[in-house]
């Protein structure tokens, strides 16, 4: 076997002692602040811990807009029900549930500060929480009437552009060129983004809103665009009126049980938060985000009945497919899709072909039922296409979902033992697949908790939008059992942990037989005051994969093994100056083929008190083989997200500056910038071939307050 023995080589950095060395200096660079707990670093948590997961471009627009809107109107813990509570992302159901608990035997609570007689709430956790919550004793709800929403509503306008600076070479195909060759694949528009939104809001009572994207190289009332941008979304909500506890016509996003039937929206999987694995299901919530695939359009509806809540849904939309209509009778005949396309792009001649391809009809419903300590639901959810999907039939694809119906039922429950919140969910799809999925949360002692869920999704199991916990996106052909646990040792000291084993009983697409891996993670926090935090964190997963060789004919699986260590520290050194620094290392081992990659960066955030300006800044040094890339949340304008994989080597940098204009008017300009030391051409081969070692973007946003 070839092996590569490439050294962690910057900063005369070779081996891991020189990584502690690293770590011991700045531990020594410690000096005291005060701190201002803001969205953004909790924003920065939860956003990171679902990419490091996943390889997907996530939209994470409805997980911001549902901090965001605590942190502007706080919830009151007096009144806050299980389902508000679960919209602050960061609690576990444990936590959840103690607050219900206390509420309940200790009455309304007279300030914040019982937070501390809560189980399982640690200072950390408590400080993370404040921003979002009040404690009010007394009723200070307006009386919600249309004068009042027409007085006290919330109207908001985002415009943003966003470009690559460097030449790309999709974009320069010269006239004679496509004289030639008029279906030659190249850009279709400019290199320019576009977005804009508008949004209103009166309390969480009254909410419509408006978003428009154009993406980079797609046309711009031009064209096939006649009409400007490529992707229009829009919305009203109202929340609880009569008997309806939502109602929403347009775009929608729907989330019931632990999502094996029916998810639309993100969800949680494995994370350094190991007791967050329960997902938490809102049921119907507006859609304002710009994935132009995974939503419902239509109309849907909750009525709530005494203890019981009715549910009813129906979406009619057109989505992007391949076709194959080489047996068409006609052109106007679609007889055949090969497979769905959920990118969203329409940049290109083809890529326009596969845009709003055939129509997909959803429709269904969810029955539930909400007693003091138990709830269940069932659902139902029937999809159709308007032509039969039929892609190539491969070994390992033989279950997968062919043709143009699908009909889903679950089952979901939970309910509290004691001190013991148990979870789950079952459900079954029309050509007889089944999944399981069954959890436990189970606090040990008043200082250690334990997570443990088990899954069972049989091969043949077929769901359309689906998103429950899994090793696979597909939901099908898996078996697992995870445990986590969180320990706080002793005062300022945090241990999480969690160990997934899982099997494939089935083949996969890179796997040609069946195979089982396993994953576990160690994180250790630090939090001496109130103005640092640091933590340290090992990370592995062995899953095994088929060799690639071209000189073998029959492949077989062999073991991947990719391991991280990662420490960061956050401090600030005056009111207004916040630091954070970090270093990773990763391996990738693949039949003996060794990768070694790491990256270090240095973040600074100022905010001064009296000027209305934010700045954050960030410069990273990176060398990674892709194998053993590493990720890094980025500071970035208000509704748009960064976490860019780090991978081949260079440097990378962004700045970020906020300005208040006025009370109405906000003001964002970002730049960021890739260098790399090993390159010459970036993306080599593709329409997106840049000349040079260097990609650099910009972005400008403005948000206007109109009342």
């Amino acid at each position: 076997m070839r092996t590569n023995n490439s050294q962690f080589t910057i900063f005369n950095l070779p081996t891991f002692k020189s990584f502690f060395v690293l770590i011991l200096f700045l531990l020594i660079s410690f000096t005291t602040f005060s701190q201002e707990i803001n969205i953004q670093e909790t924003l920065e948590d939860l956003i990171e811990e679902i990419a490091s997961n996943s390889d997907e471009e996530l939209d994470y627009t409805m997980l911001y807009e549902d901090l965001n809107f605590y942190y502007n109107q706080p919830l009151n813990l007096n009144e806050a029900t299980a389902e508000d509570l679960e919209k602050l992302h960061f609690l576990n159901a444990l936590q959840i549930q103690s607050i219900l608990d206390y509420r309940e035997k200790a009455g309304k609570m007279l300030t914040i500060y019982e937070l501390q007689l809560l189980d399982g709430f640690e200072q950390s956790d408590i400080r993370r929480l404040l921003p979002f919550v009040t404690v009010v004793t007394g009723d200070l709800h307006r009386k919600t009437s249309l004068k009042n929403a027409l007085k006290y509503g919330r109207h908001q306008v985002f415009i943003r552009n966003q470009f690559i600076v460097q030449e790309q070479a999709g974009y320069n195909i010269s006239d004679s060129v496509l004289a030639e060759n008029p279906d030659k694949n190249r850009y279709l528009g400019d290199r320019m983004k576009y977005y804009m939104k508008y949004k209103y809001s009166y309390r969480n009572k009254l909410l419509w809103g408006l978003t428009m994207e154009k993406d980079p190289g797609e046309e711009f009332f031009t064209g096939n665009q006649k009409f400007g941008f490529d992707y229009y979304s829009g919305h009203v909500q109202l929340n609880d009126v009569w008997k309806f506890k939502t109602i929403v016509v347009g775009d929608y996003a729907l989330e019931f049980g632990q999502g094996l039937a029916m998810w639309t929206g993100m969800g949680f999987g494995k994370s350094s938060m190991a007791l967050n694995i329960k997902k938490r299901a809102r049921g119907i919530k507006k859609y304002s985000s710009t994935n132009e695939n995974q939503f419902m359009r239509g109309t849907a509806t909750t009525l709530s009945l005494g203890k019981f809540d009715i549910t009813g849904f129906y979406s009619f939309k057109n989505i992007d497919a391949n076709i194959d209509d080489s047996d068409s009778i006609d052109d106007s005949e679609i007889r055949q899709i090969t497979s769905l396309q959920i990118t969203g792009y329409h940049r290109t001649p083809n890529e326009f072909v596969n845009k709003h391809a055939i129509q997909e009809m959803i429709y269904g419903g969810h029955v539930a039922y909400r007693g003091n300590k138990f709830k269940t639901g069932l659902t139902f959810v029937k999809t159709h296409l308007s032509a039969d999907l039929q892609s190539s039939l491969k070994p390992y694809s033989q279950f997968y979902f062919q043709g143009s119906d699908i009909f889903n039922v679950s089952l979901d429950y939970q309910f509290l033992i004691k001190d013991i919140y148990v979870f789950g969910e079952a459900a079954v799809s029309d050509n007889g697949g089944l999944a399981f999925l069954n959890g436990a949360l189970i606090p040990l002692a008043p200082r250690i908790s334990l997570a443990t869920l088990h899954r069972y999704y049989q091969k043949d199991y077929q769901a359309y939008y689906k998103n429950a916990f899994a090793e696979s996106s597909r939901i099908a052909n898996e078996h697992g059992l995870y445990f986590g646990t969180e320990i706080y040792p002793i005062k300022h000291w945090k241990i999480s942990a969690y160990f997934d084993a899982y099997s494939f009983p089935w083949l996969k697409s890179r796997a040609n037989s069946p195979t089982y891996g396993q994953e576990y993670l160690v994180q250790l926090d630090y939090n001496p005051t109130r103005y640092v935090k640091m933590y340290w964190r090992f990370k592995r997963e062995i899953k095994p994969e088929n060799i690639s060789d071209d000189e073998i004919t029959i492949k077989y699986a062999e073991n991947v093994d990719k391991y991280s260590v990662r420490y960061q520290i956050v401090y600030k050194l005056t009111r207004y100056l916040r630091f954070a620094n970090r270093v990773e290392l990763s391996r990738y081992n693949k039949g003996g083929n060794l990768e070694n990659g790491y990256l270090i960066y240095q973040d600074v955030q100022f905010k001064p008190e009296r000027i209305p300006l934010s700045l954050s800044f960030r410069y990273a040094i990176f060398d990674a083989p892709y194998n053993a890339r590493l990720y890094a949340y980025e500071n970035d304008v208000l509704y748009a997200f960064s976490v860019p994989g780090y991978f081949y080597k260079g440097y990378r940098t962004y700045l970020t500056l906020k300005y208040d204009i006025s009370n109405r008017i906000t003001i964002w300009l970002r730049y960021a910038q890739f260098s790399y030391a090993d390159k010459s051409v970036i993306s080599e081969n593709s329409l997106s071939e840049i000349s040079g070692n260097t990609k650099s973007e910009v972005k400008i946003q403005l948000r206007i307050k109109l009342n």
